[in-house]
């Protein structure tokens, strides 16, 4: 019997026990390790990170999306109909007859120019007419025409034509109520490209009129460098100017009030949404110095327009596409100016 019994016991299954024993399911997901959630949460924040890089960088080496064609801009536009706002600030003509052209120690900008904004005495220069993309100086142009035509006070609706701008935003969406001072604001300190694409449409009811009214503009300060396509800079196709149209056109932007006034201010405190900065590294650092723009796309390199006021004299500083550092290089300039003026 003993025998028996043994080898019935034998022929059982080996996992009798768990075939007559409550039955465990398989988890329906495996298990993770921590180590592998924390590397996909940090792959996905990359992810993200880049291609939200691609779209504000992207655009800056893009030199042919975006821009209105050529046969839409006239080269040598008439002055648009329906008012033309202020006229241009009478001022000296520049005069270059006596100026430097040695290179300033420090300063290596593939065009450059310094100019003392009250006489127009240009002090030095460096390839004063050669044609350059400008990047956000172009909103200069964008701000002063704007201004001309009365359209930078009180508010307005933002509509679907006025966003959709690659690049640096304050995040504007059709259906906003705001302040066209604001956007003036947001055009010029911290440089926001749907701003000027907003102010653009506000002023002359499509980007396209506006930017024939941008070149007219030009065509009134004799600039005869100049040529834009759109009212923020982003693209640079089509869009060039000069260190001396540049100066021309910054000497226009500090002669009108409100322009100068916000230029030099290192912050503007819109209605809504955060504080604006402004970009120009000088007001914080250079002694007397009251604005005026930086701008940057792979095409310009860094440029900037810097002002300073000293002694009752007021010297402008053109710096396009820095050797080095734009701030320092201006800062230079600057010096360069006061003590030679």
């Amino acid at each position: 019997m003993q025998f028996y019994a043994l080898v019935a016991r034998s022929r059982r299954s080996p996992l009798y026990s768990f075939d007559t024993g409550k039955h465990r399911r398989p988890p329906i997901l495996p298990r993770l390790s921590p180590w592998l959630v924390v590397v996909a949460v940090l792959l996905l924040a990359a992810l993200g990170t880049a291609l939200y890089a691609l779209w504000v960088v992207r655009p800056l080496t893009d030199r042919a999306a975006g821009v209105i064609p050529p046969g839409l801009v006239p080269s040598l536009p008439e002055t648009p109909k329906g008012g033309g706002g202020q006229a241009p600030a009478k001022l000296p003509a520049f005069g270059a007859g006596a100026a430097s052209t040695r290179p300033i120690p420090g300063v290596g900008a593939a065009a450059g120019l310094v100019v003392e904004a009250e006489s127009g005495h240009v002090l030095w220069m460096a390839s004063p007419h050669k044609q350059r993309a400008i990047a956000s100086l172009t909103k200069m142009m964008t701000a002063l025409v704007a201004a001309r035509a009365h359209r930078t006070t009180g508010t307005f609706v933002i509509t679907p034509a006025m966003t959709d701008v690659p690049g640096e935003t304050i995040g504007l969406s059709a259906g906003d109520r705001v302040s066209a001072r604001d956007l003036l604001a947001a055009t010029l300190l911290p440089s926001a490209n749907d701003a000027a694409n907003a102010l653009a449409v506000h002023t002359s009811g499509s980007v396209t009129a506006f930017v024939k009214r941008m070149n007219a503009t030009a065509k009134t300060l004799k600039l005869h460098d100049t040529r834009f396509s759109n009212p923020s800079g982003i693209f640079d196709t089509g869009n060039h100017s000069s260190a001396w149209d540049i100066a021309v056109l910054a000497r226009q932007l500090l002669a009108t009030p409100s322009l100068s006034a916000l230029v030099g201010r290192k912050v503007y405190v819109p209605r809504s949404g955060p504080d604006y900065v402004n970009t120009n590294h000088l007001l914080w650092t250079y002694s007397g110095a009251r604005g005026v723009k930086t701008g940057f796309t792979d095409a310009s390199g860094r440029c900037l327009v810097a002002a300073a006021t000293r002694g009752g004299r007021t010297m402008i500083a053109v710096v396009l596409d820095a050797g080095g550092d734009e701030f320092t290089e201006a800062s230079r300039m600057l010096d360069w100016g006061f003590k030679h003026a």
